[in-house]
């Protein structure tokens, strides 16, 4: 289907949602993705739509693992501090994986806001690095701008939160590593019974070795206040969401209230960024900048009642956003990345309804960069694409063509992780998420054997001393658990984030475990294999084969059945996806631009009509597959007519 679509020169119009519902409706509207659907071939797919990831619940993981027995209650009246109290925090530097504490003083008190600055250097020197005055103007703007705009736009923050205390702690430190601003982290949101380092307040961290001291009171650390207090309310109301997402609702938060573009030119330089994931090394500025594009990008299309209506679900990450367009009568989530890309590249929202760009971005930044610009045909290229994300080639040198002949060979088919079942076609998968708590658990009965060995092999990939996953047992049906140490486990727990002895990192492969159980012979187990994640980046997980104790004469490699274990968030998968891809064909005339939309694997092969007066086409080649970070390799051929 072809749209073809002119330039106005006239003045901006408001973002009207009615209006835009409205013209979404006449305006040109290409093949429709459908929403995902499982067909028996795709088992992967089935078990991945219809399992829920469960939330980790932090007091209860304390309870089952740590053994905790009380909780203290949060306090029924807010403490009293007063201007020059000192108290000690904990402070994180992630780049250097330690955390440590910092005396600090109270230097100013706002109505929503206590302003701490840390008052000695390690070695004891005493130090005043702020002027009251500027902590006095950065608490009023907390106050009567940065408080009521965010709340306003998402809801609010725990309070009175764990320390009894309606009002927000913000601290100022040094030591918090390069390239931080600041931060917020739930841990301190729960009493130390239950996350040893947390400070017991709902907080932001700020690091004064970033920010200038003469900056403190700036529209830009007012921005980035603002950002934090996103997370804040994001904490309290779902956990759990995506951190693309959440990262996305925090970097629009600074767009919508400060005109703050924040990372877009980041994404626009590398348009090859996966929007639903995040880096746990490397750069990290282009997935603020695709998270940042995407929900201004929602806001632009459908308005702020769809994106409350989307920060509101109880869904996480692409999921969410599908449900709410298809209640809004709209096409889902991956046609609206479709357009998405295309407005990434041509950044005009004068085209048609205002679909084709943004207006809430300055004027000046350049559109997507292309991977390559060709001027002779035929062309052939092979690439290598992620999953969300776009690749543009531009084809210029057209004068006297009638048309091109465009192919793209792709695979029909993605894996859900990098790796092959160890022995066979399946496995056990543990899912991924933010802010999860999988469990795969068996019943075995030892009361026969004097002796006992749990074999199996192991894959893994997750959040490097983050996140981690365990082997463990319980002789009393469940109440409480032994976590078991093995070859391969890790002792390193650097922020206080595991329960006990665990995977974490890469394996590199898969690992053969062998561990005696000998302990609990005489008697009945349950063993358990969990996963348990934290608020912010995930990796693909950790996947389970062959799994036997040969005392008892158990042995299951999953390929006829499940093995008799009870899955919570895990699945058994062949790890395959089908994989889908939009090939869009951008035809630049002058001031007019045309467009045509494809699917692969549903199509292959297409001939794009050259109109008088073309002199450029843009190729958009965007694969599409549910919850894999594993990419698409392609070949595009073009040649001309």
């Amino acid at each position: 289907m072809t749209a073809f679509l002119r330039r106005s020169g006239g003045s901006l119009k408001p973002n009207l949602p009615v209006i835009a519902l409205l013209l979404t409706a006449l305006c040109w509207m290409p093949a429709q993705a459908q929403p995902p659907r499982a067909p028996s071939a795709y088992p992967t797919l089935a078990a991945l739509e219809s399992t829920t990831v469960p939330l980790a619940d932090p007091v209860e993981l304390a309870r089952r693992l740590r053994g905790l027995q009380t909780v203290p209650p949060t306090p029924s009246a807010p403490p009293s501090p007063q201007i020059g109290d000192r108290q000690t925090f904990w402070v994180l530097n992630s780049g250097e994986n330690r955390e440590f504490q910092v005396s600090a003083a109270l230097r100013m008190m706002g109505q929503h806001l206590l302003l701490w600055v840390q008052d000695t250097l390690p070695d004891g020197t005493p130090i005043t690095p702020l002027n009251d005055a500027d902590l006095r103007a950065l608490a009023d703007a907390f106050d009567t701008a940065i408080y009521p705009q965010v709340r306003d736009l998402w809801g609010s923050e725990a309070s009175p939160g764990v320390d009894g205390d309606p009002r927000i702690y913000g601290l100022f430190a040094y030591g918090l590593g390069p390239g931080v601003a600041a931060y917020f982290a739930s841990r301190h949101t729960y009493p130390a019974v239950v996350q040893p380092t947390s400070n017991q307040h709902e907080m932001f961290l700020f690091n004064l070795d970033t920010i200038q001291p003469e900056a403190v009171a700036s529209p830009l650390v007012q921005s980035v206040v603002a950002h934090e207090f996103q997370h804040m309310i994001r904490a309290n109301l779902q956990a759990n969401d995506a951190i693309w997402l959440n990262e996305g609702f925090s970097t629009f938060t600074q767009l919508y209230l400060y005109d703050d573009p924040g990372a877009a030119l980041s994404f626009l330089s590398a348009p090859g960024t996966q929007l639903n994931t995040w880096s746990e090394d490397g750069p990290r500025t282009p997935h603020y900048g695709a998270s940042l594009l995407f929900v201004t990008y929602v806001y632009e299309r459908y308005g702020l009642d769809a994106l409350r209506a989307i920060s509101a679900d109880s869904g996480v990450g692409l999921d969410t956003f599908e449900r709410i367009l298809r209640g809004l009568g709209q096409p889902g989530v991956n046609d609206l990345f479709a357009d998405w890309t295309l407005a990434n590249f041509l950044l005009d929202p004068t085209l048609a309804d205002g679909r084709y760009g943004y207006r809430l971005l300055p004027d000046g930044l350049p559109g997507a960069a292309p991977r390559a610009t060709i001027t002779a045909y035929p062309y052939l290229a092979a690439g290598v694409t992620s999953q969300y994300s776009a690749d543009y080639t531009v084809l210029t040198n057209l004068d006297g063509l009638t048309a091109l002949d465009i192919s793209l060979a792709a695979p029909e088919t993605v894996k859900l992780l990098p790796v092959d079942a160890a022995g066979g076609q399946w496995m056990w998968y543990s899912n991924r998420g933010d802010m999860s708590d999988t469990t795969l658990t068996r019943a075995f009965d030892l009361s026969g054997v004097s002796r006992a060995t749990l074999n199996y092999r192991v894959w893994y990939h997750l959040e490097e001393s983050w996140d981690y996953a365990y082997v463990m047992v319980s002789e009393d049906g469940g109440a409480t658990w032994d976590i078991l140490s093995t070859p391969h486990t890790t002792e390193a727990n650097p922020h206080s984030a595991a329960y006990g002895p665990g995977y974490s990192g890469a394996s590199g492969g898969w690992l053969d475990e062998s561990l005696p159980l000998d302990a609990y012979a005489g008697r009945p187990i349950l063993v358990r294999f969990e996963m348990i994640t934290d608020d912010a980046i995930n990796q693909p997980g950790l996947a389970l084969d062959e799994v036997s104790i040969p005392e008892i004469g158990y042995s299951s490699g999953f390929e006829s059945d499940d093995g008799g274990w009870l899955a919570e968030g895990w699945l058994r998968i062949d790890n395959r996806l089908p994989q889908r891809a939009w090939v869009q064909a951008i035809r630049h005339s002058g001031r007019e631009a045309a467009f045509m939309r494809w699917m692969t694997p549903q199509e292959s092969s297409w001939m794009l009509p050259l109109a008088e007066g073309v002199n450029q086409v843009t190729l958009v080649i965007a694969p599409f597959a549910p919850t894999t970070t594993v990419p698409m390799p392609y070949t595009l051929s073009v040649t001309a007519r």
